[in-house]
């Protein structure tokens, strides 16, 4: 997995996950009537690209029942300033840490994204260490963006 820093959503900056380029994602594909696209397009654009942090791409997807088919992604953009790269688990931890932003404590977009995970039967060993990480940071860093 890998991650960009979000400025935009949360201060500090804290991290979010994005697709890099190159990789491989399970995860959801929607079918969109055509009728409704331009709207769903103009909600996804300002809600994926509000800093410009992603490149639209098409790319092909296999569907759970083998099927292939062209869908549109938002792929992190590694050139971009709010790109974070490589960083370990303890400078991910150090980022998220009371990073608070419009949709609120980074530390609960970790919590969520690991419940979602493992109800879609995934065990993300990576984001799990992560969120034991930021959960064993002390209350008093936990809390600061909280103010």
């Amino acid at each position: 997995s890998s991650a960009a820093s979000d400025v935009y959503k949360r201060q500090g900056p804290g991290l979010v996950l994005g697709l890099a380029p190159g990789g491989a994602v399970r995860g959801a594909a929607y079918r969109i009537a055509p009728q409704v696209w331009p709207e769903v397009y103009a909600y996804l654009l300002e809600r994926e690209q509000p800093t410009e942090t992603y490149v639209e791409a098409r790319r092909h997807v296999r569907l759970a029942d083998g099927r292939r088919v062209e869908s549109l992604v938002f792929l992190s953009d590694t050139g971009h300033p709010q790109w974070a790269g490589a960083l370990s688990l303890e400078q991910q931890a150090e980022l998220i840490t009371g990073a608070v932003g419009l949709s609120g404590p980074n530390e609960d977009y970790l919590r969520d994204l690991v419940a979602h995970l493992r109800e879609a039967g995934v065990r993300d060993r990576v984001m799990e260490s992560l969120l034991a990480r930021v959960e064993g940071r002390p209350v008093a860093e936990r809390v600061a963006g909280l103010g």
